[in-house]
């Protein structure tokens, strides 16, 4: 019988790399911008980077939520670090969809 997993245990164990990966993926991008941000906004920005890459962490590597062990490490490390450099993109297309959902959800619910 395999012994219980604990995601904060797991977490703890490699997880808290892939958050350190997707916020240098950030910081990276921040410092190849040309667009002149203050401190909070990049604050935000590296902390959105945190959150997504610990959100796919849970998702591709934990085996909480998808058990994908078979992608190699360096493909997710490459996941980890594109969903870290699109982070806002990623969050702004979630909130477009929401939006589209809230106003007509009967298109996205078939009958």
């Amino acid at each position: 019988m395999e012994p219980e997993k604990s995601l904060l245990k797991e977490f703890m164990n490699d997880g808290w790399v892939v958050v350190l990966i997707g916020v240098f993926a950030m910081f990276s991008r921040l410092l190849a911008d040309k667009t002149d941000l203050n401190i909070a906004e990049q604050f935000k920005r590296i902390t959105t980077a945190a959150i997504l890459s610990g959100i796919a962490w849970a998702i591709i590597d934990s085996g909480f939520i998808l058990a994908t062990n078979d992608i190699s490490s360096l493909i997710k490390a490459i996941i980890y670090g594109i969903i870290g450099v699109i982070s806002p993109e990623i969050l702004g297309g979630i909130v477009r969809i929401g939006k589209v959902f809230e106003k007509n959800p009967e298109k996205f619910i078939k009958k």
